[in-house]
């Protein structure tokens, strides 16, 4: 289909040079819950959600993702160490890496933007 249309062929191209700055998003992100993951798991308290690694793992990645219920977050006010790491994880996680996320697609795409339509014709050539 990219042969066909410059345009297209264009924005196949930049999806793959952006493809890769999701990938490195996915990364720090996955370092970040597994870091928070273990402190959480050391941490004095008694919620069942964040008894173990795997699970503390798998509710950071919920929350990461906005699927954590509402009501859980209301049984974090029993620990507040807990509740403090969760919040710090919040803003770090749904703040920062995701304003970081949105400035390397901006970078990413403004760099190969300039080059497309020419990268787009040369790919078109060497698959024709």
């Amino acid at each position: 289909l990219s042969v066909f249309s410059t345009r297209v062929s264009a924005f196949v191209l930049c999806c793959g040079r952006v493809v890769s700055e999701v990938l490195l998003f996915f990364f720090c992100l996955s370092f970040l819950v597994i870091t928070f993951s273990c402190m959480v798991t050391t941490l004095r308290q008694n919620n069942s959600d964040f008894d173990g690694m795997a699970l503390s793992t798998l509710n950071l990645y919920k929350i990461s993702l906005g699927m954590f219920s509402g009501t859980k977050y209301n049984e974090l006010e029993d620990s507040p160490a807990l509740m403090a790491a969760i919040f710090t994880f919040v803003a770090t996680s749904v703040v920062f890496l995701t304003n970081l996320l949105i400035a390397q697609l901006n970078c990413a795409y403004q760099a190969s933007y300039l080059d497309m339509v020419g990268f787009a014709r040369l790919n078109r050539g060497k698959i024709v």
